[in-house]
């Protein structure tokens, strides 16, 4: 993809720089002629990426919730493996806390940042 994208931008006279996070499969073998690329320092990541620095978050937390409401559903039912759930329950319970994630906080995350998408 970033050959592809490096002579997308080398047709139309564009220089660009790309950054990277640090994550230790971003390895690059290609030498880009249009694209400079810019990797992050390893402590930088959450600090330059929203998702990191409170979106993921706040998806985890109202996964996490979900998660426990099923264990204590599950517990009050006298079921012995309260935190045992199939994949498909762990989907859906994915999807539902996907779902409670606004685009307020969604906001909040990139105003955090100083960043307006």
């Amino acid at each position: 993809w970033l050959k592809r994208f490096d002579l997308c931008m080398k047709q139309q006279k564009w220089h660009i720089c790309l950054l990277v996070d640090n994550f230790s499969d971003h390895t690059v073998s290609y030498q880009p002629t249009n694209i400079h690329l810019e990797f992050f320092k390893p402590i930088m990541t959450s600090f330059v990426q929203p998702c990191d620095a409170g979106i993921i978050c706040c998806f985890k937390a109202l996964y996490c919730c979900s998660f426990c409401a099923c264990a204590l559903d599950l517990d009050e039912a006298g079921k012995w493996e309260i935190y045992k759930i199939n994949l498909l329950e762990g989907m859906t319970m994915e999807k539902k806390a996907w779902d409670q994630v606004t685009p307020e906080m969604i906001q909040h995350c990139w105003n955090h940042m100083q960043v307006q998408p």
